[in-house]
This record gives C-alpha cells, structure tokens and sequence, in this order.
C-alpha cells in the first residue's frame, strides 16, 4: 500500500512522492497501472517520474524488466509506455521506485474565501508570481464542512472555499513562499490565512483532504465523480460551469480538486433508490465533460 511505504521510509529520511488521495488504500502496482498523481504532482511530478522499473508478466506468459536501475536506460522507453497501461499491457510483479529526500522544511497554509472563483483565482496567480507550492488544492463549502465533520481539525465551515497549499525545500526560502502566498490569498479576497502550528496538525489537515470522498457519505449515499484537467486560467469559469448543470439538472454538487494543475474532481451527488435518478446523473455528466473539453480540458 502506497501510505505503508512511506510510513516505512520516513523514519530513514525518505518518502514515495506521488500521494494520491486514495493513499490508505491504493497500491504501488495500482499506481503504475493508473499513471497516479496525487496533490503533491505539482512540484513532484505523477508516478512515470517515480517509478526506475518494472518486473512484467506479458500476454503470453513472457517475463520482462522494463527500465532498470541505470541512471539513463538505452533504448526505447518501454518503462514508460507501460506506466499508466491500466493492465492491459501485461501484469506487474515488481516495482523499483525512486524514493525523494523529506523536504528540511515544510509550511502548510489554509486560506479561507468567500468563493470558489475566489479560491481558483488565487491559485492561478501564485503560479503566475513564479512561485510553485509543493501541492495546492481547493475545496468547496459542502466538501468543507463534510470533512470538518470527520476530521474536526478546525476547517471553516462558513468558508465557501479553502485553499490548501504547501511549500517545503530550505527553511529560508520556505519562509518567503508561506507569506508571497498569504499576500497573494488576502489580495484575491482571502477572508482568513492559517499556517499548521506542527506536523500533526499538517497532517490532520492532509487527512480532511484525503478523505474527502468517504466524507461525502454524510451528505448522500452516492456520488458520480468526473476527473477531467483545464487550463488554470479557466479553472473559475469551468467550476461556475459545474455548478450551472447541476442545478439545471436539480442535482447537487461538491468540488474538491487538485488546483495546482487544472485537475477537476466535481462530485455529483444523489440517491441511487430515486427513480430516473440516473438519467439526470449520466446527463449532467456528460455536460461536465464537454464543458471540460471546450474550455480547453481534457479527460483525465
């Protein structure tokens, strides 16, 4: 499980970037079958980045290594096709991964805003300043106080949107990006600007974020999740967008999303036992998907 191995590492000084937010859970093989990112993607790249080689078991039975340990392989990258083939390319049965240094320093900070648009904007601009966070991401209210819920680590439920974001590298330099991004936040309309007083409370904070999705059972008994990616400039106009179809198809919504990269994760929430509840649900979706598409997106 990809959270076991970095539990393991972390005592050595050392953890498995890619941290995707079904992190208790997911598996290396998982991640290399999927091409996973996570919220830390940003700054650290997805899986292909991580990952030296691959043990196969081909179609035919055949056993191969992909990659290998060599700082720079020759030939074609096979390693590389593989990764994200989703299993239809053989079955892996060993990973070598790259492992990365813990950071010397880390500042995560929470901001609070009156508005998704709010949220999305300041996003766009820290990455506009120059300034490239660890990992930045974005809840709406419903998600908010659905994970304020569960994790009870102190995220605003008045808030209409948070933003997370978090820079790690030298403590100096660390320092300087925490407060650009407060100033950037507060000149977006940031109604509150909270840095994590330890590592626990980071990593509380992390655990809302992670568990996101389960939270959403306090809300609905089901959900239909879209993953698609638009440019960071369309991100405000694109969630605007989001909500618009679930109204016109009366169904609610939440978005919790990996802002850093344009990478949507809009939750259309219902009860399946509902009659025609699905039709509305397929239909919406579909709307999302396209709207996606013609800002500029594409399915992720």
């Amino acid at each position: 499980v990809n959270l076991d191995l970095t539990k393991h590492l972390t005592p050595l000084g050392y953890h498995f970037a890619p941290d995707p937010s079904s992190q208790q859970v997911c598996t290396i093989g998982g991640n290399v079958g999927n091409n996973s990112d996570g919220p830390h993607c940003l700054a650290y790249g997805v899986t292909n980045a991580h990952i030296l080689a691959i043990e196969v078991v081909l179609a035919d039975g055949e056993i191969v290594t992909l990659g290998g340990l060599d700082a720079e392989p020759s030939g074609y990258d096979l390693r590389g096709v593989f990764i994200g083939g989703e299993g239809m390319l053989g079955i892996t049965t060993k990973v070598a991964v790259r492992i990365t240094p813990n950071p010397s320093s880390v500042r995560t900070l929470l901001l609070s805003f009156d508005t998704p648009r709010d949220a999305a904007a300041t996003v766009s601009a820290v990455i506009a300043a120059g300034i490239v966070p660890a990992a930045m991401e974005v809840m709406d209210q419903g998600i908010t106080i659905a994970v304020e819920n569960y994790v009870n680590v102190g995220y605003p439920r008045d808030a209409g949107a948070v933003l997370l974001a978090e820079v790690d590298g030298l403590p100096d330099g660390v320092d300087i990006d925490a407060q650009r991004i407060s100033d950037i936040g507060r000149e977006h309309g940031a109604t509150d600007v909270r840095q994590a007083a330890s590592d626990e409370e980071r990593m509380l904070l992390w655990k809302g974020r992670k568990t996101a999705f389960g939270a959403v059972a306090q809300i609905a008994p089901n959900y239909y999740l879209h993953d698609t990616v638009v440019p960071r400039s369309k991100l405000a106009d694109t969630l605007e967008e989001v909500y618009r179809i679930a109204d016109e198809h009366d169904l609610a919504v939440v978005n919790v999303f990996h802002a850093g990269d344009g990478n949507l994760h809009p939750l259309l929430l219902f009860n399946g036992q509902e009659p025609g509840i699905y039709d509305r649900v397929h239909a919406a979706g579909a709307k999302i998907v396209e709207a996606s598409l013609a800002a500029g997106g594409v399915l992720s």
